[in-house]
């Protein structure tokens, strides 16, 4: 998965063996691959993918290769050549060791630059075959698949090129969790304290939450938010209202919302709240102030997608058309 380095002290790590290693260095990898090369479901899903897509004499563009996991599979089913990038130095030479000692460094190039830097015909032969790219956070487009993918179409790949995964729809519901709000604001004085001007430090947006560790309920009908195929009309610039159902009289919190990834024909990954096997947790977006909402009422949210992510108003209201039938 691509990586930010935002560790402007990160050294060059080339050449460098694991003693040499710093633990700022090593602090700098993120957490959350050990978990991700961990989910079962996940590594089965695309391997499955892969195994079902011919890449026999192909070229194939690996974006946000991490271990080199996938380049690794795709260069075992066949493909002529994998050119691999990651951003992140440090675990592009960890790559490049893991690809090494599997044998498979003369059918895999890995680059040190994000996709979008790569130069057609210089880092990379021009017109690849193969899109194959997991940099997806749980609210999907926070890691910036969609412009690494809108990137790939216009510059490096060719035009009828085979995109893994091929689709992706986003659901959501209205949540109600004291707990969960708990996580991202302060509501109370302490001892007589009043310490919520730390309020301001609050998660703008989105962040990933397991649900079934704490207690919340889903309090509306689930919405299709969004769903898009990579082939064709692909776009992530979409501004609407979105219309809940109350299913219950409670206080809403927020919107929790999730990722349905299409790999391949019924290869599908989700992170929904009754998958607690994914790595990737829900979204939550919580309200700036909770509202309480009516079973049988329909309230509304403003919803905004683009390049930096899913948004959604810090209000919920209720329905304008309801408004205007009573």
């Amino acid at each position: 998965m691509v990586t930010s380095n935002n560790n402007s002290s990160l050294t060059s790590c080339v050449g460098k063996t694991d003693k040499d290693t710093t633990i700022a260095e090593i602090q700098s990898i993120p957490r959350w691959h050990f978990a991700m090369l961990n989910d079962h479901q996940r590594n089965q899903a695309f391997f499955d993918a892969i195994e079902a897509t011919d890449f026999v004499g192909k070229t194939v563009l690996d974006i946000g290769t991490g271990t080199g996991l996938l380049a690794m599979l795709i260069a075992r089913r066949g493909a002529q050549h994998v050119y691999t990038c990651e951003c992140n130095e440090l675990v592009a030479e960890k790559a490049k060791e893991i690809i090494k000692a599997n044998g498979l460094q003369e059918r895999i190039t890995v680059i040190n630059k994000l996709s979008t830097d790569l130069l057609s015909g210089i880092d990379i032969p021009k017109e690849l075959d193969v899109l194959v790219s997991e940099t997806v956070d749980c609210g999907f487009f926070g890691e910036g698949f969609g412009y690494a993918l809108l990137h790939a179409q216009s510059n490096l790949l060719k035009a009828d090129a085979e995109i893994i995964p091929g689709a992706v729809s986003l659901t959501a519901c209205l949540l109600s969790s004291q707990e969960v709000a708990n996580l991202n604001y302060i509501y109370d004085d302490i001892f007589g304290l009043d310490v919520s001007a730390f309020n301001s430090f609050r998660t703008q947006g989105y962040f990933p939450v397991r649900l079934n560790t704490w207690e919340h309920r889903l309090i509306s009908n689930a919405v299709d938010l969004y769903e898009s195929s990579f082939y064709t009309g692909f776009s992530f610039n979409t501004a609407e209202q979105i219309i809940f159902s109350a299913q219950a009289n409670a206080l809403a919190h927020g919107v929790v919302f999730w990722f349905n990834l299409k790999l391949k024909d019924d290869i599908v990954l989700s992170n929904d709240p009754h998958n607690p096997r994914s790595h990737w947790m829900q979204a939550v977006h919580l309200f700036e102030h909770p509202v309480y909402v009516r079973r049988g009422h329909d309230y509304q949210v403003d919803l905004s997608i683009s390049p930096k992510g899913v948004k959604f108003s810090d209000s919920l209201m209720a329905s304008v058309l309801e408004n205007i039938a009573s």
